[in-house]
């Protein structure tokens, strides 16, 4: 153990029971000889390590350090008396102050180091810096290091426990609440769904809730409901008709996607053992221009899978297709709109670049009904998306800006 009784200079620095000889002290470290070497010249011993040392020091004209006599490479010997006498002394074990009970021969102490219950070592975890006593160890792995693996107490995978808050936000079988607040508590993440499809407490909202009917209520009342608004829900139809004839056309060349129910399709997508993704409406870039969608993944997609929200813009076979002109080339700009009154809203900015490997399919033509998708699967963190005021009345605002590029090669 060259950490403990194995020093680069110097003898052994011991607990000795007894107390050690004048005899068989170095006169330059002051502890026990460790490979005590004899001088002819005036019979003084010296560790070999603190000899070399000296020499390294005082060169060719190193001096005994007791009687200061002319030192002799040639004249001096490694004494194996002393040696033995040395390391046939009692000694206490390292960890004493520890209160580690062993005692016995200086030439033992080493090996007993390598299995005292009080010696300090490293946690044997790839990555903890840990230092702990031995006897402490199997404690340590099996209830406090944080890079130890754990098994999750609701479902049957294991992971890091360091990891343990990602694992909980997306554990399947992890137990919570009803949202509608009935009195179940222990319903599982992937079940929750289909509980509340049943739940007697939830309010279910009108059919005509994409047209703009903020009616809610329970399933009972939703039929007196459809009967006494159809009226209302035809007017609300043919708004957003008119409605969505003037926005699926970029005005300045910016469209705003609104997201309702966000965290109802958020759990969802939680839920869902596939990666899930919603679709804006389509628009054009004009009139007559370019026709797109974005693509959004609530909960991420490759490496923003869990973390993060990933957003991608599609271009799609439009009808004026043959007027433009081709590749694709504008610059695309997305923004995750702050609702807050901070306005600190994210973006990412996407320039078309054809001598990337691959990238030209995302740009050219469609020839069948889409492209491939092009985005940042890292767009915004989840923990930003919840703190921020980016969720207002459980609804998010995303928004593209189209501008040109000049980054086409």
């Amino acid at each position: 153990m060259a950490n403990r009784t194995e020093r680069e200079i110097g003898g052994y620095e011991a607990e000795f029971v007894s107390t050690l000889p004048n005899e068989y002290e170095c006169p330059i470290c002051q502890l026990a000889y460790r490979d005590p070497v004899q001088l002819e010249e005036c019979g003084h011993r010296l560790c070999y390590s603190c000899l070399q040392e000296l020499r390294r020091r005082q060169g060719e004209c190193c001096v005994c350090p007791l009687d200061r006599r002319p030192v002799s490479a040639t004249k001096m010997f490694f004494d194996k008396a002393a040696k033995r006498a040395i390391l046939s002394q009692t000694v206490k074990c390292c960890n004493w102050k520890r209160k580690c009970d062993w005692s016995g021969e200086l030439s033992s102490l080493e090996d007993h180091l390598k299995n005292c219950n009080f010696e300090e070592i490293q946690c044997t975890n790839a990555g903890c810096d840990e230092m702990l006593t031995r006897r402490s160890l199997q404690y340590h792995l099996s209830a406090k290091c944080k890079l130890r693996i754990v098994s999750c107490s609701f479902c049957t995978e294991t992971y890091c426990y360091k990891d343990n808050k990602v694992h909980m936000k997306r554990c399947k079988r992890l137990p919570l609440e009803c949202f509608n607040k009935c009195g179940k508590k222990d319903i599982a993440r992937e079940e929750m769904s289909v509980h509340l499809n049943t739940c007697p407490m939830a309010t279910h909202p009108c059919s005509y809730v994409d047209v703009g009917c903020d009616y809610k209520g329970k399933r009972d009342n939703l039929e007196e409901h459809y009967k006494s608004s159809v009226q209302k829900h035809l007017e609300l139809a043919c708004c957003k008709i008119r409605e969505n004839e003037s926005r699926t056309v970029c005005i300045d060349g910016k469209f705003i996607w609104k997201i309702n129910n966000y965290r109802k399709q958020m759990d969802e997508s939680l839920a869902s053992d596939e990666e899930t993704a919603i679709f804006s409406p389509v628009f054009y870039t004009s009139q007559y221009g370019y026709k797109l969608k974005l693509k959004a993944y609530l909960d991420g997609r490759d490496r923003g899978r869990g973390t993060h929200l990933s957003l991608y813009i599609i271009i799609m076979k439009g009808d004026y297709d043959a007027l433009l002109d081709w590749p694709y080339n504008m610059k695309v700009t997305f923004y995750l709109l702050d609702q807050s009154e901070r306005r600190q809203h994210r973006s990412h900015t996407l320039s078309p670049n054809l001598s990337l490997p691959n990238i030209k399919v995302v740009f050219n033509r469609p020839i069948g009904k889409e492209n491939l998708g092009i985005g940042n699967p890292c767009f915004v963190p989840h923990e930003l998306l919840d703190s921020g005021g980016f969720v207002q009345d459980d609804t998010i605002f995303i928004k593209v800006a189209l501008s040109s590029s000049t980054n086409l090669d």
